[in-house]
């Protein structure tokens, strides 16, 4: 066997014996092993030759010419817009008498359709503007109506309470006066909410009534319902709305030694300048 093995090995020549062991276990051993080529790469694709047309020219879109109505609306503040479609909507009523008798029964009513609570309010606002004589006889029933949905919870019904009595505010004025310390109270409470839009509208209806009524009974009803509050944005409130009385009454006037007048001013404005709170110490209208 060792003589077949040995010259089994000598008849291999020599490139066969330098031929890896692990390739003679195979019956072609002596045929060349044929190297594997790498598959040949695909060409690639034809370019397509560059035109030498001049590429087209891209116009940019201009804007949309403004109509007449969106300059208009563009021009006019937001707060003008917002009055001119107020006034389109208080138009007068064609029979106020009955137009109060159903207020009244939307405002007493026990539902909880707040639109329909928004619309007797509504219908105040309307009177208020255009029918003053039909609401004075009835002033403290619909005055006291309209507190309440001024405590009312949903936010939409209490901020349109909130300006029907600014509206009563500007077009009763002074026949406002037997009401103010009453209204007065429920919308410097207001003025603690922690929602935006009521606050704005206590502090619009409040400035109403500074400026539309008779300023020794908004003194009153500023410092009866608001110089002792436990709320710091009540007081607050109270000491921006004194400061504007005093804008409106005349500085002068205030100190001209009225007792009813200038000593109750005083007081409160010595009270507001050593509140506990900053805010309300800030706010405090300055006497000189």
């Amino acid at each position: 066997m060792g003589e077949i093995a040995t010259s089994s090995l000598g008849s291999l020549s020599s490139v066969d014996m330098n031929t890896p062991a692990e390739l003679r276990d195979y019956l072609d051993v002596g045929t060349p092993v044929k190297s594997r080529d790498s598959p040949p790469r695909p060409a690639p694709p034809p370019t397509k030759p560059r035109s030498k047309l001049p590429r087209p020219i891209r116009f940019l879109s201009l804007p949309k010419a403004a109509t007449g109505s969106d300059k208009k609306a563009a021009s006019e503040p937001k707060g003008q817009i917002k009055k001119s479609q107020d006034q389109a909507r208080l138009q007068p009523l064609s029979n106020p008498e009955q137009a109060l008798t159903k207020t009244f029964k939307l405002l007493h009513s026990a539902s909880d359709d707040w639109e329909k609570k928004i619309e007797g309010l509504t219908s105040l606002r309307v009177m208020a503007q255009n029918h003053m004589d039909i609401l004075m006889p009835k002033l403290h029933d619909i005055c006291l109506a309209i507190i309440n949905e001024v405590k009312n919870l949903r936010s939409a019904v209490s901020c349109a309470a909130m300006a029907t009595l600014g509206d009563m505010y500007v077009h009763l004025q002074r026949a406002m006066d037997s009401e103010v310390e009453g209204t007065a109270r429920v919308l410097l409470h207001k003025a603690s909410e922690a929602n935006t839009f009521i606050r704005q509208g206590a502090n619009c209806a409040l400035g109403h009534m500074v400026q539309s009524c008779t300023p020794t009974r908004v003194m009153n009803a500023l410092l009866v319902g608001g110089l002792s509050h436990r709320n710091a944005a009540v007081r607050s409130c109270t000491a921006q709305h004194l400061e504007r009385l005093a804008e409106v009454m005349g500085m002068a006037r205030l100190l001209s030694g009225k007792k009813d007048l200038t000593d109750r001013f005083l007081i409160a404005v010595s009270k507001l300048a050593v509140d506990p709170a900053q805010e309300v110490r800030c706010d405090v209208p300055p006497v000189k």
